[in-house]
């Protein structure tokens, strides 16, 4: 009965629960010099730990209520860990195979991540990604609409209210940003590029909304979201089935060319590998 019901928790959920019995199931390391926030049995999660698995966003828009969550999960997940190691869950045949599975395709991803860390830098120069744009002009059209926007979020109402004010008043974008921006690089690297509608601020949808309905130019109305104050400027838009221009989508295509040389780089690892192998006669097909 444990067998059965463990295959179906680790097809539907395995890397889940198989993290937290490495957690639970390892040495109980030493508690860092930081401050304790929750303990289950002899485990401990500190400060410092909670701060690094929380998403960056999540903590830049409320840290401590993302602590508060994230402690809760450990708590929920440390007690069924517990639980299951006391139920002798760890000791059967599917959950060996089932982290044999796991550690297999942990070292395969490690060793690809290891060969393109060592693969050098690919640099993909202008002249090569205008000669993609002009050879492939016909399958760049673009599949929906993509918007260029700002996004301010300021820590107060007042700062966005008043970096509102001075943008409607024609004060530069970057000058508006040091003043007044809870997080200055964001919002100048994000006005730099298109995005796909459907991708833009997909963590904070009601701004997402607001890109939906205003026009170019047009500013949103400032909104209070997890504690910040959040309003967006409509700067450019491309509709659905136009191709995009080239000053836009250089970058994209910079990008597509660079993944695609690590990925044939990568796929020629592979193959020297198994040539190796077939030489050494280490491989062996049986029927």
């Amino acid at each position: 009965m444990i067998s059965n019901r463990l295959h179906r928790i680790v097809s539907t959920a395995g890397i889940w629960f198989l993290t937290v019995f490495l957690l639970a199931c390892g040495p109980e390391r030493e508690v860092p010099d930081s401050q304790v926030i929750a303990e289950v049995g002899s485990h401990r999660l500190t400060i410092d730990e909670a701060m690094d698995r929380i998403p960056a966003y999540a903590a830049a828009e409320d840290s401590a209520a993302s602590v508060d969550r994230y402690r809760t999960q450990w708590v929920r997940e440390q007690l069924l860990a517990d639980e299951a190691i006391r139920l002798g869950i760890n000791q059967t045949e599917a959950f060996s195979a089932a982290m044999a599975s796991f550690e297999r395709q942990l070292l395969i991803q490690l060793l690809m991540d290891h060969v393109m860390n060592q693969t050098e830098e690919v640099e993909v120069t202008r002249e090569q990604a205008m000669r993609y744009y002009e050879q492939h002009r016909d399958q760049l059209v673009l599949s929906e609409r993509h918007v260029r926007f700002h996004h301010m979020i300021a820590a107060t109402m007042d700062e966005a209210t008043q970096a509102r004010t001075d943008l409607l008043r024609g004060v530069d974008w970057t000058e508006i940003v040091e003043n007044y921006a809870d997080d200055p690089s964001y919002s100048l690297r994000t006005s730099t590029v298109f995005h796909p509608l459907s991708g833009a601020l997909p963590d904070k949808p009601a701004m997402a909304q607001f890109l939906g309905v205003i026009g170019v130019s047009e500013v949103s109305p400032i909104r209070n979201i997890n504690g910040r104050y959040h309003f967006v400027q409509l700067l450019e838009n491309e509709d659905q089935g136009t191709v995009p221009e080239l000053d836009w989508a250089l970058e994209q295509i910079e990008h597509w060319i660079s993944v695609e040389q690590k990925r044939t780089r990568l796929n020629a690892f592979q193959q020297n590998l198994i040539r190796q192998a077939e030489a050494n006669r280490s491989i062996r097909l049986h029927d």
